[in-house]
């Protein structure tokens, strides 16, 4: 039987399971990700009350033989990240693509201190563009389906800042050729940029955040991320007057 005990790591989600317990996604630093049973979360006097909540790093306990284990530590670890408005909805998002992506007990250490990382940038208000951005990467990076940022997929030749490329997810950049169709039109110097973790302006993000876009429908055969569907809805107002730049 499995024991675990003092475990950092972040609540992704949380839903009822009978009348007094929830069932819990749990994205761990050393055991990666894992469902658990936290039996009587819901009742007024559960240890876990108020503690089961999404963005507060904590530290976590488990034990059980099954694929579900049962919840047996729940308790805060750090600061309580207080995420609000775009922040908040671009958690939600990022929480979504480790939900996707990322296999149960499959270990990601650096992943999830790039998670941490992401987290307290949204809670302090830094580009959220940005933070996506880098957690997109390390993310495909983690799962198998690391972008190609260092060379023309067809010549060999280093990518060029000045360059225009044809990026197709599943293959790589491509020079731009004008009788060519598919694929994203991105600058050298986005992918640069991406590679490097710095020097995003307006356009480089714009490019990226449709690269990545395409990326992940490519991977998700075209389905759609349920946070991307209710970010846009609830700040359809916004959106409509926000350069393109500003939506995840």
């Amino acid at each position: 039987m499995t024991r675990i005990k003092g475990e950092p790591g972040f609540i992704l989600h949380r839903r009822p399971y009978s009348e007094s317990s929830l069932l819990v996604d749990i994205f761990s630093r050393h055991h990666g990700r894992l469902t658990a049973i936290a039996k009587g979360a819901r009742g007024l006097k559960s240890a876990f009350r108020g503690m089961i909540r999404p963005f507060a790093l904590t530290t976590l306990g488990w034990s059980g033989k099954g694929e579900v284990k049962t919840l047996t530590q729940c308790e805060w670890a750090g600061p309580d990240f207080e995420l609000k408005g775009p922040g908040l909805y671009c958690g939600f998002y990022i929480n979504e693509l480790l939900l996707k992506f990322i296999q149960r007990y499959d270990p990601h250490e650096r992943l999830f201190d790039q998670y941490l990382k992401s987290i307290i940038g949204l809670n302090q208000g830094e580009s959220t563009q940005g933070i996506l951005r880098v957690f997109e990467k390390a993310l495909l990076n983690e799962t198998g389906y690391g972008l190609q940022l260092e060379r023309d997929h067809e010549s060999g030749e280093a990518l060029q800042p000045e360059q225009q490329y044809q990026y197709r997810p599943g293959m790589g950049a491509f020079v731009r050729i004008s009788n060519e169709t598919g694929g994203v039109m991105v600058r050298g110097s986005s992918l640069i940029a991406l590679r490097n973790e710095q020097g995003f302006d307006e356009t480089a993000l714009r490019e990226l955040k449709h690269l990545h876009r395409a990326v992940f429908q490519y991977l998700l055969d075209g389905k759609t991320l349920a946070s991307r569907m209710v970010f846009s809805r609830i700040y359809s107002a916004e959106v409509s007057r926000a350069p393109d730049g500003a939506l995840v």
